[in-house]
Formats: C-alpha cells, structure tokens, sequence
C-alpha cells in the first residue's frame, strides 16, 4: 500500500481510527463480489471490456483478482475458521428472474443478476465450506439489502475483516456504513482490488485510519492468531 501522508489529510486535526486488537470469537472476515460477474475472467464484466476493446485497460485488475486477492483471502477464510470467527461471502444476486429487486443505481448501471444467473457464483479458488454464510445483495453496501447488521450483532460479532471488489466501490460503501454502524473495521489492501491501481490506491488513502484501518494479510493473518503454516500473503499491485 502507498503510504499515506498524514500531513495532507484531515485526520491531523480532528483525530485517526486505530489499530484494536481483534478477538477472533467476536470477529468476521467479509468477501464482497469475488463472483464471476465482476471478478472473474470469465465473467459479464470481462466480456464486456472485451467487446468494446478495453481489454487491456482492466486485464490488470483481474490478474491481480486471481493471482493476489483469491489466494490472500483463502488463507484468511482458513484463518478465521480455524480461530472460531465468521466466514461471510456477500454477492451481488437479486430475488427475482429479471432483477427487478435491484437497487436504482444497480438499474441504472445495468447490474442486473437474477436469481438464477451463473454470474452470481462465487469465482474459481474460493468456495463455501460448513459454517460460512452467503448474502445476496442488490445495492453497492453490504448493510442496505441485507440482514447484515442484524445478522453480526446476532452473532455477537464487534470486528471485520473485509476483503473484496471493487476497492471504490462495494468494498467502500460497506466500510464506511460498517464504521458508522460502530464496529471495527480491518481493511486488507492486498485481499481487495479496482479497475485501475490508483482508484484502489486513492480509496485506501481515503479510508484508512478514517473509516477503518488499513493492513495487509500478513497483519489480519496475526490478528486472528494464525500458524505459521498460514502466515505470509500474495504480493502484487
């Protein structure tokens, strides 16, 4: 993660969130939209990049999808299920065959996965194991169509560890709502990812000490007690 000059923010007047230890038994490690509608090579949004011959604009991000944030957020799915914590993967999906669910801006930017669509699985490399739970979603922040917020506090969980794609986008509508909603947020940068690295570059900065803070998953990793078998992380951009 590029380093963030304190100097330029406002968090040098008005105060900076904290690294707090996290108690794996009260925690949850989040997936957002690692599906094959955005996420995968494979996928709707690949496709269509492919059609309009702006593949090689965003064929970065979806290396960088496969090579560093799967693998990273495997070994943090391990980790949390072996320290007791909670595995949730939140997918954008809608409750009707034609998505008429969806949110307006979900309308309006034409994403549109009906209950039935294959783009709603989750991409190659991460699959559900006994205990983790799967939302389905139909606007950008996990909290606003889903039983999210209930859900955590039912489970008696204060601390996420949130993971996903894209960084600007549903990664950063979750965090934001999650911050205010009051619970710590852990932010892993190598474990999300965005169509270019400055967009995900300049939403770390903006959140970071802010709305949750920023760590790698070698950080989340320790946090949550991991061995030394599941130490380290996929590096990359």
């Amino acid at each position: 993660m590029t380093p963030i000059g304190e100097h330029t923010t406002v968090r040098t007047l008005v105060g900076r969130l904290d690294f707090a230890e996290v108690d794996p038994t009260s925690a949850a490690l989040v997936v957002i939209d690692l599906q094959r509608l955005c996420a995968g090579a494979d996928g709707e949004h690949a496709d269509k990049a492919r059609e309009l011959g702006r593949w090689d604009d965003i064929a970065a991000y979806f290396e960088r999808v496969s090579d560093v944030v799967v693998p990273n957020v495997r070994r943090l799915a391990d980790a949390a299920r072996q320290a007791g914590a909670t595995v949730i993967y939140v997918r954008c999906r809608s409750l009707t065959p034609d998505a008429r669910d969806n949110g307006r801006r979900f309308h309006d930017f034409g994403i549109a996965v009906p209950c039935d669509s294959p783009q709603a699985e989750l991409i190659d490399g991460l699959e559900l194991q006994e205990g983790d739970l799967l939302l389905d979603k139909t606007t950008a922040s996990a909290f606003l169509s889903t039983n999210l917020d209930v859900l955590l506090r039912q489970l008696g969980v204060r601390s996420l560890i949130t993971t996903g794609v894209v960084t600007s986008g549903c990664v950063e509508s979750t965090v934001r709502d999650a911050c205010d909603l009051d619970y710590e947020v852990l932010l892993v940068e190598d474990a999300c990812a965005d169509r270019t690295p400055q967009l995900h570059e300049d939403t770390m900065r903006r959140l970071h000490n802010n709305f949750a803070v920023g760590v790698t998953t070698r950080t989340a990793l320790s946090a949550l007690g991991a061995p030394a078998t599941l130490e380290g992380s996929a590096s990359g951009r």
